[in-house]
């Protein structure tokens, strides 16, 4: 997909033109999938793995090692039971990292 747009393999993230990065989107936005089926074992709610929570601030839900990279709901590697527990997961993180990001816009 990279290759089609005419970006190097190799090159960082915050080294490809906007316009660029404009197009890969709109490559992943139409890229069609075909779905063969669902799991048998009912538990497709969440997702498993994510970023490791010991790089997150858990008190800002900020990175670390990354000033102003905020984190939130599923992409934390938080695994738990299903019903309900990952989405209060979901709301409180978020809650957290949004009013984080507001609290460091205003200042």
């Amino acid at each position: 997909m990279v290759a089609e747009v005419g970006v190097a393999p190799d090159l960082k993230w915050s080294d490809v033109k906007k316009a660029d990065l404009r197009k890969i989107s709109m490559l992943i936005a139409q890229c069609d999938l075909e779905v063969g089926g669902k799991s048998t074992n009912k538990d497709e709610f969440v997702t498993a793995g994510g970023v490791s929570l010991p790089g997150v601030d858990m008190s800002k839900m900020h990175s670390k090692s990354v000033p102003g990279l905020f984190f939130c709901g599923e992409v934390l590697d938080i695994d738990g039971i299903t019903g309900g527990y990952n989405l209060q997961s979901a709301w409180t993180t978020g809650t957290i990292a949004g009013r984080s990001i507001a609290q460091m816009a205003s200042s």
